[in-house]
């Protein structure tokens, strides 16, 4: 009989475990809202309801719209926020209608965009809130400069690392990001030489010293002029014949233009060649010198799964250089005003 009531006993017991783990876990995530609110931040929300019994606890949001004093917005129709119950600074976030990042940059309607139709989050935070690690698994998603550049990808994945104390110097990470897309669609009024899809890309970076916010002039010239650089691990990329691999610096010179630069394996050389000259990348009273150059320069490598040949590439100037020629001229950066915003 003491059996049988034991066994009746433990669901009871851990159903009432759960809702005080529950009430818990609520009443941090309205201690944040509340506190965010309180900061100026706008975030309301149509709806919320709670399940997960027995292994997890989660609310879901619906129409729920988050709005930072920097104007950063974010939206999704539906969110459910779950978390192991006692272990509630490690939250998945999973959405399965379309969910949008933005951050205004500039005057009108400019924002920097990432938006997809479904996935999921994983965020560690502190105590006060401050995340360290968040990653995404996304699909059918838009990323870019609003309204007109927007990159598709039909899969992205990415996680982001911060350190609990911000770097003394730029000796010291601010963030790691590591990234991969595949299916990528560039923007169609591009003329790109390798064409409009790319196939993948996987990125490995760090960001030295503290992290700016890369919208504002005033603070990516104080990054840049204590040294701030970005350290790329790795940069492959599938795209038509182009196929490399790369490993190099990027930063800005003192009008905050970028420079930099990379070296690494690239493969089918003679076809990335042709290709650029067909599409008059490479002018042809230069053809002669890039050919020279890669004669007595150029050397096999093997880099990340990919035998090519080494080859430097730079960005300065306002363009992309393959060795001593230059391929691609790109815009100059017109920063916004800051409108004494640090």
């Amino acid at each position: 009989m003491a059996a049988v009531l034991l066994v009746l006993a433990l669901p009871f017991l851990w159903w009432t475990l759960w809702q005080i783990a529950a009430a818990q876990y609520r009443g941090q995530i309205d201690r944040w809202i509340e506190e965010g609110r309180a900061n100026g931040y706008v975030i309301s929300y149509d709806n919320r309801q709670q399940f997960g019994f027995p292994l997890r606890i989660t609310l879901r949001y619906t129409g729920l719209h988050w709005r930072n004093a920097d104007g950063i917005t974010f939206e999704a129709g539906d969110i459910d926020i779950a978390a192991l119950p006692w272990r509630t600074r490690d939250f998945t976030a999973k959405f399965k209608q379309r969910a949008t990042l933005s951050a205004p940059f500039g005057s009108g309607e400019d924002a920097l965009l990432l938006s997809a139709e479904r996935g999921e989050a994983h965020v560690s935070v502190t105590a006060d809130g401050k995340w360290l690690v968040s990653s995404i698994d996304v699909n059918a998603a838009k990323v870019g400069h609003a309204p007109d550049n927007l990159v598709e990808a039909g899969a992205l994945t990415a996680t982001a690392t911060r350190p609990i104390e911000d770097p003394h110097d730029h000796h010291e990470a601010g963030l790691i990001v590591s990234a991969a897309a595949s299916n990528i669609f560039l923007p169609p009024a591009l003329n790109l030489p390798f064409g409009n899809r790319m196939a993948k890309i996987n990125i490995d970076l760090r960001i030295m010293g503290a992290v700016p916010d890369f919208r504002r002039h005033a603070s990516v010239d104080a990054w840049n002029k204590n040294s701030g650089i970005v350290e790329f691990d790795r940069l492959r990329v599938e795209w038509g014949t182009l196929v490399m691999s790369l490993k190099g610096t990027l930063g800005f010179d003192d009008d905050l233009q970028p420079e930099g630069a990379f070296s690494g394996a690239v493969a089918n050389h003679d076809k990335v060649l042709m290709a650029l000259m067909s599409g008059g990348y490479i002018p042809a009273r230069q053809e002669d010198m890039l050919h020279s150059a890669m004669q007595l320069f150029a050397r096999p490598m093997k880099q990340d799964g990919i035998d090519g040949i080494e080859m430097p590439i730079t960005v300065q100037l306002g363009g992309l250089f393959l060795g001593p020629v230059k391929i691609y001229s790109f815009s100059e950066i017109v920063w916004p005003a800051d409108n004494g915003t640090p």
